[in-house]
């Protein structure tokens, strides 16, 4: 009875990490970015890699023709500029792609480190916190997904698609493409090949805008794991708190073992956020820069086609430009979170009633309460610190950018 009870236990804190971590997973495993796990067969892991090699395909699809066209046929500088946002994003989330494949090894251990900590959770309060705060992440994930496929996925249907066919300068008809391109070879608006190419470009933007959401979805889960834990030290120290001033000698040992398991619980959060920096650091990089420079080229794509007096566009580049936004607000967020976590955490260690206890155990608090007193912090590319003063400064740089640009091309 005793082994049924723990293996119910066991099996409702796997279900709790799989609900938390369910919907980047999904996303990440559709593009082959998810790591290989051990247990894999070979025919899994030749899928994944013919999904790998797919993922690029289109990739290159969408920047080498896009690239030709800028650089051999497109002259006007104005088109040029239209033609660099998608191309920005495609390499981007190539970028990305490329950072999480690569990285996937130190991903893997994360993810088990993290299942780990689920599995180890005993107390209820414990479990109540990791939820807590596996639902924010787990929320993030899903607007995150939703703003970037409704907002990418309709440009890349309905924009070209409600503009039909568009007669140009030299008197020629064409149909309109979501990544305007140059196919040496062939020529791209004749049929078959002009369905073949809109259908290529769609999953390329499939592709692209799965990436840039798992690894929001992925920042997000890990990054609130940590919270989590942060919120279970804040428990195992207010645990100290409450031990009373007269401590019998048989509870000596007691607080010794609740100190020890307090210093192993610290070290297991700084271990696991150093490994987690070290994975998705570049991933934020690409990402902050990135983004800085597409929301410059999206509200500038934004007043185009409202002087175009083109509604389907404008509310479409509108919804892409609040998709940016939010998945860079997303990774700041959670990197704002931590370090008010570990805020909580440092002004719970200098609350202690050190006095109540022992004074051989009474030091033994001074290497914890300065530790916890660092902030936790995350950095895209040991450069960056990921905060909302971050965000703050990223959209005012953009608008600068914008307002640079619009002066420059008008």
């Amino acid at each position: 009875m005793k082994l049924f009870a723990e293996d119910l236990k066991t099996s409702s804190r796997e279900n709790d990490f799989n609900h938390a971590v369910q919907v980047t997973r999904v996303i990440m495993r559709m593009i082959g970015a998810w790591p290989i796990p051990r247990y894999a067969s070979n025919v899994e892991r030749i899928v994944i890699r013919l999904q790998n090699v797919f993922c690029y395909f289109l990739f290159a699809f969408i920047l080498v023709p896009g690239l030709l066209l800028i650089f051999l046929k497109e002259h006007d500088f104005k088109r040029r500029v239209r033609i660099l946002g998608p191309l920005l994003n495609c390499w981007m989330g190539c970028m990305k792609y490329s950072l999480l494949v690569f990285h996937a090894k130190e991903i893997e251990f994360c993810l088990k480190q993290a299942r780990q900590d689920w599995r180890d959770i005993i107390d209820w309060h414990n479990r109540k916190a990791m939820l807590i705060k596996a639902k924010i992440g787990r929320k993030f994930a899903i607007c995150s997904a939703a703003f970037m496929y409704v907002g990418g996925l309709s440009y890349r249907t309905i924009v070209p698609l409600s503009k039909g066919r568009m007669l140009t300068p030299m008197n020629t008809t064409v149909r309109a493409l979501a990544c305007p391109s140059y196919f040496v070879m062939f020529d791209e608006q004749a049929s078959p090949a002009y369905e073949i190419v809109f259908v290529l470009q769609f999953f390329a933007g499939l592709v692209t805008y799965s990436v840039t959401c798992g690894a929001a979805g992925l920042a997000a889960f890990f990054v609130m794991h940590v919270c989590g834990q942060m919120s279970i030290l804040i428990s195992k120290l207010q645990h100290l708190n409450d031990i009373p001033e007269d401590i019998p000698e048989p509870e000596d040992r007691a607080v010794a073992i609740l100190l020890a398991d307090i210093v192993e619980h610290q070290i297991k959060v700084k271990t696991f956020l150093k490994r987690v920096e070290e994975s998705m650091r570049y991933v934020w990089l690409v990402e902050i820069v990135g983004s800085t420079i597409l929301l410059c080229f999206t509200g500038y794509y934004v007043i185009l086609e409202w002087e175009n007096s083109d509604s389907t566009a404008v509310l479409t580049m509108f919804v892409i430009f609040t998709s940016f936004i939010f998945s860079l607000f997303t990774n700041c967020y959670v990197g704002q979170l931590l370090t008010d976590e570990s805020i909580k955490v440092g002004s719970m260690t200098s609350a202690i009633n050190w006095h109540c206890l022992p004074h051989k155990k009474a030091r033994n608090l001074i290497p914890i309460i300065a530790i916890s007193n660092i902030p936790a912090k995350i950095s895209a590319g040991k450069m960056i610190e990921m905060s909302l003063p971050t965000f703050s400064n990223i959209i005012k740089t953009s608008m600068a950018y914008f307002n640079l640009l619009r002066k420059f091309i008008t």
